[in-house]
């Protein structure tokens, strides 16, 4: 059956049915908190652009995007001409019938001989990314699961290298997992205590398009 994505409703449909997202997966389990105290109207049509704009940048189309946000485009020119990723997918919408989830990476491909998995970010570090990109390389190479390299890089507004940061934890797949499998409530948010045993992050609001 074909995967439909509708950006303005942030809904997919299979069939005519809506499917869980990635994005909804991880808010259901209350990983994030409320969006509403983190994440404005304003920094979600912002991230929607500089999305575009990347895009087309690395489709080499012609890039339109405001002056003052051109340095998070730099700041991923100047990320992507030092590591040289080969990208073999450019934000394309996947459906796991296994999983009964969907969701877009921003990217997929290999940097060197390594795949890679990639979410551009803004903001800080939070604990649920690690488990985010576990679901997208789950999505993506489901069975089994070819085990990505998972990056989240975030671009920087004033257009210096964007900074990357790597999920290692094995746990995040099993929350993933758990996540698309009927554990709503995967790790708890609230604990004081990491997922692997160290101080955890606080929760923060899901900053993506997807």
């Amino acid at each position: 059956m074909t995967l439909s994505f509708d950006a303005d409703a942030h809904t997919y449909r299979v069939g005519g049915l809506v499917i869980p997202s990635v994005t909804a997966r991880i808010q259901a389990a209350g990983l994030c908190g409320p969006a509403a105290a983190f994440y404005s109207a304003e920094s979600r049509e912002r991230g929607s652009r500089v999305h575009l704009a990347c895009l087309h940048d690395d489709e080499q189309q012609p890039v339109v995007i405001p002056a003052q946000e051109q340095g998070y485009l730099d700041s991923y020119r100047r990320w992507r001409d030092l590591l040289a990723p080969t990208w073999s997918l450019l934000e394309a919408p996947r459906y796991s019938e296994r999983f009964r989830t969907a969701g877009t990476a921003d990217r997929v491909g290999t940097i060197g001989t390594d795949p890679v998995v990639l979410d551009f970010k803004s903001g800080a570090p939070a604990r649920w990314h690690g488990i985010q990109l576990a679901m997208y390389d789950l999505l993506y190479d489901d069975i089994p699961p070819r085990r990505r390299r998972r990056i989240v890089l975030f671009l920087q507004s004033d257009g210096r290298t964007a900074q990357s940061v790597e999920h290692y934890a094995a746990s995040d797949y099993v929350f993933a997992l758990n996540l698309m499998t009927g554990d709503t409530h995967g790790p708890n948010s609230t604990d004081s205590r990491d997922i692997d045993g160290g101080t955890q992050t606080q929760p923060r609001a899901c900053q993506s398009d997807h």
